[in-house]
């Protein structure tokens, strides 16, 4: 067995610390791969960029005042799109290790009948 993957140069300090907890999580439940690298560190950038724009969101509320040609005008800042780009990201690539309570479900519970199935058919 490999080396366990490792996060892409890309990610900021806390886009790496979010990919290693998310590689513990998966690699304590048996499905990782090295491959899984590029998926995972862009699941990782996701998380990153959306807690960044949440809290600049939080911290300034969703909409400004920008100048027009008719004087200044309330508008959604850029920061509101972001965050909800990359949680659209996130909502679409967590499933794909297991980071809900359901998504385990169908995940481990689905290795587990493998496992079962397998057992009782070498009885045979």
């Amino acid at each position: 067995m490999g080396k366990p993957c490792q996060p892409l140069d890309y990610l900021s300090a806390r886009g790496r610390r979010i990919f290693f907890q998310i590689r513990k999580h998966i690699q304590d439940n048996g499905i990782m791969l090295n491959i899984d690298e590029y998926e995972l560190s862009m699941l990782a950038n996701s998380f990153d960029l959306f807690d960044i724009a949440a809290t600049y969101c939080r911290d300034n509320g969703i909409t400004g005042e920008f100048d027009g040609k008719n004087g200044t005008f309330k508008q959604v800042i850029p920061e509101y799109n972001v965050m909800q780009q990359q949680y659209d990201k996130i909502l679409k690539h967590s499933p794909k290790f297991g980071l809900n309570p359901g998504d385990r479900a169908k995940i481990f519970g689905g290795m587990k009948k493998k496992e079962k199935k397998s057992f009782v058919s070498d009885l045979d």
